[in-house]
């Protein structure tokens, strides 16, 4: 009896410790960042009985993910392993345009998908870049963002326009990238908010 009691004792550590040893292995912890940043300066027109539809942002392939894209050599794009967004580009700055026209007044009402129904104007955004460039000795962060306004009532573009906005990356790391794409950011709102007052 004494032999199996020692046996056991030897074999139970071991197979605990085996159990331990093919349990998963935590997922690395990743910073999550956000865009959040709105224009300071306020734009303001007499309100219009217009209504306006945003439709949420298309994105180019290589930023429709929650992946933090960069550059280190021309023609070349990768992706932070620990530090990505909080969301897709396209559901971050959805809301944010909307806040922007709604800051302004000017629109009897701004409506957004899934709701439905009559409205004047539709504006509808294309994320085509949204990277953080280290391939100058000045690194900045890039956001190109292209918008079209329709006319509902005839179904024709009245409008394009094509946002490119660079932000110098102070401090060279995902974080300072981060940083520069809310300034950049709150600039091409506030330049996409003037061209929607303008056409509509």
């Amino acid at each position: 009896m004494k032999k199996k009691y020692w046996i056991l004792t030897v074999l139970i550590p071991f197979l605990l410790s085996s159990c331990s040893f093919l349990s998963p292995v935590p997922a690395e912890s990743q910073n999550k960042y956000v865009l959040n940043t709105l224009p300071q300066a306020k734009i303001k027109k007499p309100k219009r009985q217009v209504t306006l539809f945003v439709t949420q942002p298309e994105t180019h392939s290589s930023y429709q993910t929650k992946q933090m894209a960069y550059s280190t050599q021309p023609y070349q794009i990768a992706y932070f392993a620990k530090n990505v967004w909080g969301s897709k580009p396209a559901e971050m700055l959805h809301p944010l345009i909307i806040q922007s026209l709604q800051k302004t007044h000017y629109y009897h009402a701004i409506i957004a998908p899934p709701v439905s129904g009559r409205f004047d104007y539709s504006l509808n955004t294309q994320i085509e870049e949204l990277l953080q460039d280290y391939t100058h000795q000045t690194a900045i962060l890039r956001l190109t963002v292209r918008a079209e306004i329709v006319r509902m009532s005839t179904y024709k573009v009245i409008a394009t326009k094509e946002f490119v906005i660079t932000q110098p990356i102070l401090q060279k790391s995902p974080y300072g990238g981060v940083y520069a794409a809310n300034q950049a950011a709150a600039e091409m709102l506030q330049q996409l908010t003037q061209f929607c007052l303008k056409n509509t």
